[in-house]
């Protein structure tokens, strides 16, 4: 009898994933995409797909991209690439959908043709003119756009080709199914349903924002009425980044990997580090950086050289001092949460203050990112927050 089984090995190939890319209008999406995969594949190993009214690439020198004005332009593309991979592509490795929604907005119409090309002539039939009146309604229509570019995405798979993509955002008011309350998420701009309908097939989908530092500033001037002093907000300093995972789901992004970072610098260098860090981790092969370096020490190896002599020469004094040393790290770590990051993140957006946030951003920054920072920096500063 056969035995049916299989044991998994994590690829260390990026092109062998599904990325997404959320992010505001001109917030660099597109042309991160094409510097990523210009490092990672050369100028031969992707394509930028211009889906619908889209024109990102009409500003990136050496680009390469075909426009996607139709459905029937995208279906002649992929078939072309799915049908002549190895001779006229050998070296395509990802297409970049630009963007998601417009890729939707252009499968539409298809999903609405093959209803209407599927019934025609039976009786009683009425030509479908919108997507709600095909596939029965009630949102089978989405469903079958959802199908038509699923299905294709696993046909350019089956001969090589990743599905990279990009996508617009916008805020959303989320209910949450257990309490029933709702809270505010920064997430996709199209349809929920289309967006969840391929987040599921995604590996990574990061969200590239502004993080802006918003304080009150006095006018100098009081309301006539109220006689209460007139503010304004003045944004004090900014950064571009991108956000892989949010524990206060401020933000719509996903991970299929456990150990991916939680937000890196929107740049080329340290996004093509965070994919191959995750990768390489779930792979088993965990990577050197310096939040697990310490972790990876053995016990043996931790303990100072010196402490051996002690033992040969007094047992007794040696464990007095071992006492004595316990006692006084925990009186020491006593003043300190166990949780010093999640509590510093907390005081930090608390902190009304801007010149202590200003010396924590200088603190945090000399060490690249929060979680960067050793133990003993992180409690200067809580010290500081505090």
């Amino acid at each position: 009898m056969a035995k049916f089984g299989k044991k998994n090995k994590v690829s260390t190939k990026l092109e062998d994933y599904n990325i997404c890319l959320l992010g505001e209008s001109g917030i660099g999406k597109t042309t991160l995409m094409k510097e990523v995969c210009e490092d990672l594949f050369g100028g031969d190993g992707y394509m930028i797909f211009n889906c619908g009214k889209e024109d990102g690439v009409s500003c990136l020198k050496d680009a390469s991209y075909e426009d996607i004005d139709s459905y029937k332009k995208f279906d002649a593309v992929t078939k072309d690439i799915i049908q002549n991979k190895e001779t006229d592509y050998p070296e395509l490795k990802v297409i970049v959908t630009d963007t998601l929604d417009q890729l939707f907005e252009i499968v539409e119409p298809e999903a609405v043709r093959r209803w209407n090309a599927e019934n025609q002539g039976k009786k009683d039939f009425i030509l479908a003119k919108t997507l709600n009146a095909s596939w029965g309604g009630f949102g089978r229509g989405e469903e079958k756009v959802i199908e038509i570019i699923l299905d294709r995405m696993w046909e350019l798979k089956k001969v090589g080709v990743a599905f990279w993509s990009c996508g617009h955002v916008k805020t959303r008011e989320i209910l949450d199914p257990l309490t029933g309350q709702t809270y505010t998420t920064l997430s996709t701009n199209m349809m929920q349903k289309y967006f969840n309908g391929i987040k599921t097939k995604m590996h990574v989908v990061g969200v590239a924002c502004i993080d802006r530092e918003i304080i009150k500033e006095s006018t100098g001037r009081k309301n006539v009425v109220t006689k209460k002093e007139i503010t304004k907000n003045k944004v004090v300093s900014e950064s571009r980044k991108i956000i892989f995972r949010d524990d206060d789901y401020g933000v719509d992004s996903k991970s299929r990997f456990a150990n991916i970072v939680d937000e890196i610098p929107l740049d080329k260098d340290e996004f093509i580090k965070a994919l191959k860090e995750a990768v390489l981790n779930a792979g088993g092969k965990p990577v050197k950086n310096k939040e697990n370096i310490k972790a990876s020490i053995p016990k043996e190896e931790k303990q100072p050289e010196e402490d051996a002599p002690f033992e040969e020469e007094n047992s007794e004094i040696d464990d007095d001092i071992v006492e004595d040393d316990t006692e006084l790290v925990e009186e020491v770590e006593s003043d300190y949460p166990e949780d010093l990051i999640g509590v510093i993140r907390t005081m930090f957006k608390e902190c009304s203050d801007p010149k202590i946030k200003a010396e924590v951003k200088g603190m945090i920054a000399e060490h690249g990112k929060l979680n960067n920072v050793p133990e003993i920096d992180l409690k200067k500063i809580y010290d500081v927050l505090k």
